[in-house]
């Protein structure tokens, strides 16, 4: 009246069964993985390395290569501007025309 077989490692159903296959589904997991991630390279290509950058890379060293600030000068326009000395019509052309060269490129 039942219809659970025996049980144990003669019938595949027991823990050595069981680890054997998973390990085995395991497997063909990584075979099938590796063959769907990383698909076959050009027989001219292999053994080369590649790199490719990304748009946020490119931002990022760009920024990297911008000049240092100058704390001193920054210092000395604050300084400037809270005296009422700073504002002038040449000096605000001045800053509009290196703001339009730095935006420029």
């Amino acid at each position: 009246m039942t219809d659970i077989g025996p049980i144990g490692p003669s019938h595949g159903l027991g823990a050595t069964g069981a680890a054997s296959r998973i390990n085995e589904a395991a497997a063909a997991y990584r075979s099938g993985q590796s063959a769907e991630s990383a698909p076959a390279a050009p027989r001219w290509a292999e053994g080369r390395d590649r790199v490719e950058l990304s748009e946020h890379a490119r931002h990022l060293d760009a920024i990297r290569q911008l000049p240092d600030v100058r704390m001193a000068r920054i210092e000395a326009v604050k300084q400037a501007i809270a005296a009422g000395t700073y504002e002038s019509p040449e000096k605000l052309q001045a800053a509009i025309d290196g703001l339009l060269r730095d935006v420029a490129g």
